[in-house]
C-alpha cells in the first residue's frame, strides 16, 4: 500500500458518482474507437481503411500518453478552492466534445488523424484526474469493491456503445451527438457536485516543478512498479488488438453477413461485446459483493491472463461462429477477472503520495501506449507479411500469456 495518510472514508453517494463518471467517460471513448472510427476510415477510403485506421489510433495514442501525464500532474500541482483534481475533469469532459466533431467533419486521412489526436489529448486530460480520485479518497478496505465495479467500464462501454450504434441513431452526426450528451452528463455533475478536500500545503507541488525526464521515470526504478505497468501494458495491447479490428474480423475473417444475411457486421459486434460483458459483470459483481473480505488479488490476475490466452488463441484458429461466440464468452470472464483487481493493484504499487497523478499517468501510459502499438502490429502482420485478421488475434494471445508471467513476479501484492 502507498504510503502516506489513508483517504477518509466516503460515502455512498461519493462511491456511485465516481463509478457513473468513469463508466460514463469510457461509454464516450469505446465505441467511438471500436465502431465510429472504423466506419469513418472507411467512409474516406474504403480500399486502405485498415492502413488508415492503424495510422490514426497510432498517432492518437501517442497523444494519450502525453495527456495522461499532463493532465495527472496538471491536477497534483493544481491550488483551487474546488479541489485539484475536479476543475481538470470538467475542462477535459468539455474538451473531448469538442474533439468528436473534428473527427466528425474529417474528410481526408490528415484530417481524421488529426482529430484522433485532439481527442486522445483531450480525453486523457479527463481521464487522469479521475482516476487519482480514486487513490485520493478511496479507503484501502474498499478498494477492491470499487476495483471491481471500475473493471466494468470499458467492457461494459463497449457493450453499450455497441449496441447504441447498431440499434439506435444510424446518422454519424447524431452517433457523435449520443457521445457527448454521456460524456457531459456522467461527468460534469460528478465534478461539480461531489466533494474534494484540499491537499495539504507540503503535498502540492510548485506548477513548474518535478518535470525532469529522471524524475518523471523514477517509479520504474521501483521493481513490481515496472511489474504491475508491464502486467498492465500487455493486457492492453491484447484487448487493443481484439477491439480495434473484431469488427473487421467479425466482417471479413469470418464473413458474418454471408452467414446470415440482412444482418451487418455490427450487429455481429453487438452481440459479441454483449457476451463478454456478461462474464466481466458477472466476476466484478463476485468480487464487489466480496469487498473487504477479498484480499488476495494475484490469483484473480493470474486467472484473467490464462483464460484471456486460451480464448485469444481461439479465436485465432476458428472459422465456426458458435465457436467463436463461446470464446468470447470465455474471454468475458477473463477480463471480468482482470479488471475485477486493476485499479487496485496499480494503487498497491504506487511510489509516493505526493505524486500519484503523475505516477498513474504513467501507469495509464501502459492503456495507451498499446493503443499506438496494436496498431503497428497490424501493420506489420496485415500488411507487411499478408496475413489476415486472425493473426492480430493470434498476437494477443501472446500478449495475454507475457502478463500472466509477469503479475506472477510482483511480490508486493498478494
Amino acid at each position: 500500500m502507498t504510503a502516506g495518510v489513508s483517504p477518509r472514508p466516503v460515502g455512498s453517494a461519493f462511491l456511485i458518482g465516481y463509478a457513473v463518471a468513469y463508466i460514463g467517460a469510457f461509454i464516450g471513448v469505446a465505441p467511438l474507437l471500436q465502431v465510429l472510427a472504423p466506419l469513418h476510415a472507411e467512409m474516406i477510403d474504403g480500399q486502405a481503411k485498415g492502413p488508415l485506421l492503424s495510422q490514426a489510433l497510432f498517432w492518437g495514442c501517442m497523444a494519450a500518453g502525453l495527456g495522461n501525464i499532463i493532465g495527472g500532474a496538471l491536477s497534483d500541482r493544481t491550488r483551487s478552492r474546488h479541489g485539484r483534481r475536479r476543475p481538470w475533469i470538467v475542462v477535459g469532459a468539455v474538451l473531448t466534445v469538442g474533439s468528436y466533431a473534428a473527427i466528425q467533419q474529417s474528410s481526408t486521412p490528415l484530417g481524421l488523424i488529426l482529430g484522433l489526436v485532439c481527442f486522445q489529448l483531450t480525453f486523457n486530460i479527463l481521464l487522469a484526474p479521475l482516476i487519482a480520485l480514486f487513490a485520493d479518497r478511496v479507503p484501502e478496505n474498499r478498494r477492491s469493491a470499487m476495483s471491481a465495479v471500475m473493471g466494468m467500464a470499458y467492457p461494459l462501454a463497449a457493450m453499450i456503445g455497441s449496441v447504441v450504434m447498431a440499434w439506435g441513431p444510424q446518422g454519424e452526426v447524431a452517433r457523435f451527438a449520443t457521445l457527448a450528451a454521456v460524456v457531459l452528463a456522467a461527468t460534469v455533475p460528478f465534478a461539480l457536485l461531489s466533494r474534494e478536500d484540499p491537499a495539504p500545503a507540503d503535498r502540492v507541488r510548485a506548477p513548474l516543478s518535478g518535470f525532469s525526464l529522471p524524475s518523471l521515470l523514477h517509479p520504474f526504478a521501483v521493481r513490481d512498479f515496472t511489474l504491475a505497468w508491464t502486467y498492465r501494458f500487455l493486457v492492453v495491447t491484447g484487448y487493443s488488438l481484439v477491439a480495434f479490428y473484431l469488427l473487421f474480423y467479425i466482417a471479413d475473417a469470418i464473413g458474418f453477413p454471408i452467414l446470415f444475411p440482412g444482418r451487418s457486421a455490427e450487429a455481429g459486434h453487438s452481440l459479441l461485446t454483449a457476451i463478454a460483458v456478461v462474464g466481466v459483470v458477472g466476476v466484478s459483481t463476485v468480487v464487489a459483493m466480496g469487498g473487504s473480505r477479498i484480499t488476495r488479488r494475484k490469483p484473480l490476475a493470474i486467472a484473467g491472463g490464462v483464460l484471456l490466452a486460451i480464448a485469444a488463441a481461439v479465436l485465432a484458429t476458428t472459422q465456426d461462429w458458435t465457436t467463436v461466440v463461446v470464446a468470447f464468452a470465455l474471454y468475458g470472464v477473463g477480463q471480468g477477472c482482470y479488471g475485477a483487481i486493476d485499479i487496485a493493484l496499480m494503487t498497491d504499487v504506487l511510489p509516493s503520495v505526493e505524486d500519484r497523478g503523475k505516477d498513474l499517468g504513467l501507469i495509464n501510459l501502459a492503456v495507451t501506449l498499446p493503443q499506438a502499438i496494436a496498431p503497428l502490429i497490424a501493420l506489420v502482420l496485415l500488411e507487411n507479411l499478408g496475413l489476415d485478421f486472425r493473426s492480430l488475434f493470434l498476437a494477443a494471445a501472446a500478449c495475454f500469456g507475457g502478463a500472466t508471467l509477469a503479475v506472477a513476479s510482483i511480490r508486493r501484492v498478494r
